[in-house]
């Protein structure tokens, strides 16, 4: 396996697993407000926010999960951080591992164990520290402060010039290794041409592979969008959870009981639907309820696969034996469900599937 898409392949095994194992406390705090959230006091619990501007000045003795526009982390995080959000800045200090989908992730203070970014830059300033290893997948990777383990890189350009305590393995089309950078362990990279690495940078071996960077670059462009789907769908199905818990689960274990029947009634409820909002859009007095329509039918969308998400993560960890929580259920099952509808033909058939009986069931809730 080329060693781009073998780093890739890890930071995927890195967010299963992850996922599958997300926590196991009681409850979270749900923190909900309008375009701004700042937290500036003590939480000793679990945080979930969601704002289009989030700053977090406090402290938090537990995780945050935040699914904002804008993430500023001045304070400090006890435990875990998780983030889909446009720009996400870390000023402040976390004390565990950092998972990270946005445009831009700047890191200018410390994390104390692991981050993995799906952006579309990541950058660790030269006041910035990681504590463990750095897996990211972005357009560009900048690293000016030190990560004392590994470095697992795929972008499309690189730039080191702090310090790796561990191995690096990259993966761009252009890396600039500047002579005061130092990585202490072995250097693997792949590239359209090799790198001009002063003595004494890298403290073990050298390995360059040559690179057909269009090819490869299409792949792992893929492979970070579905990533970055999966995690803002977990997120949305973390705050679903959230907020209507038993709604979700009781929907979600009807799945199994007339299958045929949610499917057909899901089906006809979003073909009607559909026309209704059609013909509302040809008159202008309709309009409104037109648009009111297109977005409930494209958040229920969403929601049903949540739902069924919950129902498949469910059945298959009891079939292995497995008991675990609602929120890992969704996780495991939203991840099979992804890779299945990949799957040519059968796949778009199980996702269409996957849609519809949740969308039935939820009619025939309402209805009764």
């Amino acid at each position: 396996m080329k060693p781009g898409l073998q780093a890739l392949c890890r930071i995927m095994l890195l967010v299963v697993t992850f996922m599958l194992f997300i926590h196991t406390a009681a409850a979270y705090t749900t923190i909900e407000s309008g375009d701004t959230v700042v937290i500036d006091d003590v939480i000793d619990d679990d945080v979930i926010v969601a704002g289009g501007n989030v700053i977090i000045e406090g402290t938090v003795n537990g995780d945050v999960v935040v699914a904002g526009g804008t993430v500023n982390v001045k304070g400090t995080i006890e435990e875990d951080l998780i983030v889909a959000a446009g720009d996400v800045t870390i000023s402040g200090t976390v004390g565990d591992d950092v998972r990270v989908a946005s445009g831009t992730l700047t890191i200018d203070g410390s994390v104390q164990d692991d981050v993995i970014s799906f952006t579309g830059e990541t950058i660790l300033a030269d006041t910035g520290n990681i504590g463990g290893d750095l897996s990211a997948g972005s357009g560009k990777i900048t690293i000016l402060g030190d990560v004392v383990g590994n470095v697992e890189a795929s972008a499309k350009e690189i730039d080191i010039e702090g310090n790796i305590g561990g191995n690096a393995e990259l993966n761009a089309e252009k890396i600039t290794i500047s002579p005061d950078a130092s990585i202490a362990g072995n250097l693997e990279y792949r590239s359209r041409s090799e790198t001009k690495i002063e003595e004494g940078v890298v403290g073990n071996n050298i390995q360059y592979y040559e690179m057909e960077y269009h090819d490869n670059g299409r792949i792992v462009s893929s492979l970070i969008s579905g990533l970055i789907s999966y995690l803002a769908l977990v997120l949305i199905g973390l705050i679903g959870l959230a907020i209507w818990p038993e709604y979700m689960e009781n929907i979600a274990a009807k799945t199994s009981e007339s299958p045929g029947m949610a499917f057909l009634t899901g089906l006809l409820v979003l073909i009607v639907a559909s026309i209704l909002a059609i013909l509302l859009f040809v008159t202008i007095i309709g309009i409104p309820l037109g648009l009111i329509m297109m977005v409930t039918l494209f958040v229920m969308l969403y929601v049903a696969r949540i739902i069924a998400s919950i129902w498949i993560g469910r059945h298959l960890l009891s079939k292995m034996g497995k008991s675990t929580r609602t929120m890992n259920e969704m996780a495991f099952g939203l991840l099979v469900l992804l890779i299945v509808s990949a799957i040519p033909i059968i796949g778009g058939l199980i996702y269409l599937a996957a849609t519809l009986i949740p969308i039935g069931n939820i009619y025939m809730a309402a209805r009764n």
